[in-house]
């Protein structure tokens, strides 16, 4: 088991309010996301306790969660309750389950595989430090993965692999098949002078005794990193092997 794979197979993390209301709501973090319109980055912070929930912020977050603003600052354990005119909250044979659109059939599929947070689609530094370990969400397990339990998600970040994907789109990485030219690859780099490691997203075209080189789609660019400083480059999986 390589390195990258034994740091990310840790605890999930310490409550927060949010997430506590979040769960309580039988909602994901992708489905929260989207009713609040707060990028998959940003509220996996808040929701980490990395980042505070801001006046900009807590009024979404309280209309997608059907609280108070209040609620959103109270004690983790304080009672939650639900507010009038909101969407009620799903029953227990629903929760941990979502409703995922495979061709034309709507199937429900359990949310059994881990995102650990998100990778940066940039030439700069990566926004996400792929060794934290922390379980930010939980995405569905689609047919073609169902006997993968290595795979894990990441959510983008950054626009420089667009038009292939766009910021708060997931993906779903497979660490132990080696990637081939063309591939997209989730690269961690090893930044020895902060002490930490970055993640990105590119494609893959080749490795050789001593370089890594990927490409990047917006702008066009080649770039090549030392072997020395890449600690893992995982595979990005397409759709065809999920489903």
């Amino acid at each position: 088991m390589n390195l990258a794979k034994m740091a990310i197979m840790k605890a999930e993390p310490t409550p927060t309010r949010v997430r506590e209301i979040k769960e309580a709501r039988g909602l994901t973090s992708a489905e929260l996301s989207r009713r609040s319109g707060i990028l998959p980055p940003t509220l996996s912070k808040i929701e980490l306790g990395q980042r505070s929930v801001t006046k900009n912020s807590a009024p979404r977050l309280a209309e997608a969660l059907g609280v108070n603003i209040a609620d959103l600052y109270a004690d983790v354990g304080a009672p939650i309750v639900q507010m009038e005119d909101t969407e009620p909250a799903p029953s227990d044979d629903t929760i941990g389950r979502k409703i995922v659109s495979i061709e034309s059939p709507r199937v429900a599929l359990p949310l059994h595989v881990p995102v650990y947070g998100t990778a940066a689609c940039s030439s700069g530094d990566g926004a996400f430090l792929l060794l934290s370990g922390e379980v930010v969400d939980r995405a569905p397990l689609a047919p073609g993965i169902q006997h993968r339990k290595e795979v894990y998600g990441l959510y983008i970040e950054g626009d420089s692999m667009e038009p292939w994907k766009r910021p708060g789109q997931l993906v779903y990485v497979d660490p132990v098949r080696a990637p081939s030219k063309r591939d997209r690859v989730v690269v961690v780099i090893r930044d020895d002078k902060r002490g930490i490691n970055h993640a990105y997203i590119k494609e893959y075209v080749k490795k050789t005794d001593d370089h890594l080189v990927v490409i990047q789609y917006n702008p066009p660019k080649t770039i090549e990193w030392s072997i020395s400083d890449v600690v893992s480059c995982h595979r990005i999986l397409e759709p065809e092997d999920i489903f």
